[in-house]
């Protein structure tokens, strides 16, 4: 596995997923909660995978 792939491998808590998507925390558990952006419920946590992420922003592209 390159450098690339652990990148996207990684998982990433609210605050960090808030940073590198540059929105709010209270917007990110929102979009959660509407199950509007792909998580992961852990016990009361909730965690994203970095790839995931990249994949919802891609899929959300519109023009080309």
């Amino acid at each position: 596995m390159n450098e690339n792939e652990n990148d996207n491998l990684e998982i990433l808590n609210v605050e960090e997923a808030a940073a590198y998507l540059k929105f709010s925390t209270t917007y990110l558990y929102r979009l959660a909660k509407e199950n509007k952006i792909p998580h992961v419920n852990y016990g009361r946590h909730v965690i994203f995978r970095k790839k995931d992420l990249y994949d919802w922003l891609g899929s959300m592209v519109v023009g080309a």
